[in-house]
């Protein structure tokens, strides 16, 4: 996929190439980061692992519940969690949900230090389920049940976040194909800024008929997109449950 400056440019071609600054690199700028933040959002919606950050290694203490977690914006949503035990890779890795803050100890009816006498697979990993939060600061944050009775360690995948907000200018996102549909995003953002000419009553009628062409070229490339996300979906067992769903402890939904 071209880099964001690329995109910039080629955004500027789709609204016939206005004079310069009309309108200015940071307004171009803008218009294309947003459409990248509304391409990424609408993928991520989907709920599926299109694109993920590097595994994140949770390192559990004893007679600990909460851990923060030294992850920036561009960590979206949890997809899922896997005990880890590096010393014994022999041992079998095990699926661990995750809950709603509020959903926690729904239906859990044992003790939070269960974990000091429930049975062992050979690893020191008996967490059961996890809750991800956020606090007032913007920290974020992960609840351990039943609290950690020995130090372990657990790998969290998370989807992409807030990738725009911390990509670099000659960053290229992901899926190539649909390069033009970000471009003529941002080009409809704004092309009320472009001007041509300086006849003010040429760019307004100039505006209009890049409107129409430009709404045209993205009903096209919108279709294709969307039937791509609908391609991307299908049945999958999931790990995030709620107080509704008739479950129990170590069940799935």
């Amino acid at each position: 996929m071209p880099s964001i400056q690329q995109l910039c440019s080629n955004a500027r071609v789709l609204a016939d190439e206005p004079l310069p600054q009309k309108p200015s690199g940071r307004r171009v700028l803008q218009a294309v980061m947003e459409s990248l933040q509304a391409f990424y959002v609408k993928l991520g919606n989907t709920g599926q692992a299109w694109s993920l950050k590097p595994d994140y290694q949770l390192n559990v203490t004893s007679n600990t519940a909460d851990y923060l977690l030294s992850i920036d914006p561009s960590y979206g949503k949890p997809i899922q969690v896997l005990t880890y035990y590096p010393q014994n890779l022999s041992v079998p890795q095990r699926f661990v949900e995750f809950r709603e803050f509020a959903d926690m100890n729904f239906d859990w009816g044992y003790p939070v230090n269960v974990a000091s006498w429930m049975w062992m697979d050979g690893s020191p990993n008996t967490a059961m389920r996890m809750a991800f939060y956020k606090k007032d600061d913007g920290s974020s944050w992960v609840r351990v049940l039943p609290t950690p009775a020995l130090a372990g360690a657990y790998l969290i995948t998370f989807a992409s976040g807030d990738w725009a907000s911390t990509a670099g200018i000659g960053e290229s996102p992901v899926l190539s194909q649909f390069h033009s549909l970000v471009e003529t995003w941002a080009a409809l953002s704004f092309l009320p800024s472009c001007q041509w000419t300086e006849d003010q009553k040429y760019n307004m009628a100039h505006r209009r008929e890049l409107a129409e062409a430009l709404k045209n070229d993205e009903a096209r490339i919108e279709d294709g997109f969307d039937r791509y996300c609908r391609n991307i979906v299908e049945d999958h067992m999931g790990y995030r449950v709620g107080s509704m769903d008739d479950d129990s402890v170590g069940g799935y939904c």
